[in-house]
């Protein structure tokens, strides 16, 4: 079982894996994780030299990047097992269009969704670094401008020396910036903190200055031959500033190979949207959520299954006084491998209890309980539980003692078990029993279910579709 850590401000080991990495936003860089630590949350952990991260923010919960390491496969695994010990959904974010693809091609159902909020802006660095051709004649004017009038500017890399010119720009910057987008906000009281550790982050940085004063600067990483710009700021009184200052960047760490510069996602703001389109990108890259799904979200309610002889519904309040004596039949219980006892804490074991305990499994999306109906009246119960990504499904059963040897049992299960083909289109259907129940063993087999392996107490079954 994978155990997680808190990821929190000693980010820079993360490097070893992103560099493995064959996704490329600006989540998936120590800058960021540095900076927004405390708005996306990330639980890691190492699995055989494979970091693996899930993430939680206000709009959702526990979502996992892709792997990054030697053993993707073996990561994804340990994954998937992990969502369905604690009964987790099994959500990916921050994924790419191929990426999304492969995924979707591992599992029996997904939805995948993305929000044009959130895309990374992608550009060729040659033609940032150059402002060639006609589409790049705004910024040209823009850099022509700022260079006539304020032709003492300089640019300089960013030096420890340089941190209190910094603070008090940003001071300035502050003072006279309405902050329209909350992640600016945000943004504006991290920043002056990452730029004081950017170079233990293996940062890079610049700023241009005007007859000494800083007037913008930018702070980003190279990750992969990208280059991502986390910060950049100026003051907007100084014509052409942002140009410059992009430009300027880009000429001095847009360079060694790199080949392309992420400027991050617009957040929604329209300004801040056709700002980054007159940059000519050549990808607004998406990133999407993948969500695989199990055949429980197929169960669709009222569930009504008829044989020759009994009804299978799903377990109503009117069913609970029989579902009650069901769970408390002691020998029954001996062979369903579950004890209510375990998790009554002290409650009493009333017909409410178990019925608002099934509800619970149901809600959760953990087990799905029918209820075999022999003339209206509840003689036992088929299951569905252990739901897996890949169509796979478990499917169990206990009948009232006298209703045994009546052939009520095969009946039932078989009617579920071409429900679960027909309407759920399981892919494979699994079921177990204790080595000592026989009767139950030849039912599975009946069934058409073949022993795929045993341990000390069970049989374990199997019907590939």
């Amino acid at each position: 079982m994978l155990e997680f850590s808190r990821l929190g401000k000693d980010v820079v080991f993360l490097n070893d894996y992103i560099k493995q990495s064959t996704i490329s936003f600006c989540d998936i860089s120590v800058g960021i994780r540095y900076m927004w630590g405390d708005e996306f949350v990330v639980d890691y952990c190492i699995f055989n030299d494979t970091l693996i991260m899930k993430e939680s923010s206000p709009d959702y919960k526990n979502a996992f990047y892709y792997p990054m390491g030697k053993d993707v496969e073996g990561a994804l695994c340990e994954i998937e097992n992990y969502c369905v010990k604690n009964n987790l959904p099994l959500t990916f974010c921050c994924l790419d269009n191929l990426t999304a693809s492969q995924l979707a091609n591992r599992y029996h159902k997904v939805s995948i969704k993305n929000d044009r909020d959130w895309s990374d802006y992608i550009y060729d660095a040659e033609k940032f670094r150059t402002y060639s051709g006609k589409k790049f004649s705004g910024q040209r004017n823009h850099v022509n401008k700022f260079k006539k009038l304020y032709p003492n500017y300089n640019f300089k890399v960013i030096e420890q020396s340089d941190f209190v010119r910094i603070k008090e720009f940003l001071d300035e910057f502050e003072n006279k910036t309405e902050f329209l987008r909350w992640t600016e906000a945000i943004e504006q009281k991290k920043v002056y903190d990452f730029v004081l550790n950017m170079f233990n982050l293996n940062q890079v940085g610049g700023l241009l200055e005007v007859d000494g004063k800083v007037v913008a600067f930018s702070v980003g990483e190279v990750v992969n031959k990208t280059l991502i710009v986390h910060v950049e700021k100026a003051l907007r009184k100084y014509e052409g500033v942002y140009p410059t200052m992009a430009q300027e960047f880009a000429k001095a760490f847009a360079v060694g190979g790199v080949k392309l510069i992420n400027r991050e996602e617009d957040c929604g703001d329209i300004g801040l949207r056709i700002s980054k389109l007159q940059y000519q990108p050549i990808e607004v890259k998406e990133k999407n959520f993948l969500t695989a799904h199990t055949l429980f979200d197929k169960i669709s309610t009222p569930v009504l299954i008829q044989t020759e002889r009994l009804t299978i519904t799903q377990i109503f309040e009117s069913d609970k006084e029989d579902y009650c004596r069901l769970y408390l039949d002691d020998q029954l219980n001996k062979l369903w491998g579950y004890d209510y006892k375990e998790d009554l804490n002290g409650e009493e074991p009333t017909p409410d209890y178990f019925f608002a305990f099934q509800n619970s499994l149901k809600e959760k999306k953990e087990e799905f309980s029918f209820a075999v109906k022999l003339c209206g009246k509840m003689i036992g119960e088929l299951v569905l539980h252990n739901f897996d990504f890949f169509g796979g499904v478990e499917m169990g059963f206990r009948f009232f003692k006298q209703f045994h040897g009546k052939g009520f049992a095969i009946e039932s299960a078989t009617a579920l078990k071409n429900y679960v083909i027909d309407t759920l289109g399981a892919k494979k259907l699994k079921s177990r029993c204790f080595k000592e129940n026989i009767p139950s063993a030849n039912l599975i087999n009946r069934l058409g279910l073949t022993k795929s392996h045993e341990d000390q107490t069970h049989y374990y079954f199997e019907l590939k579709l």
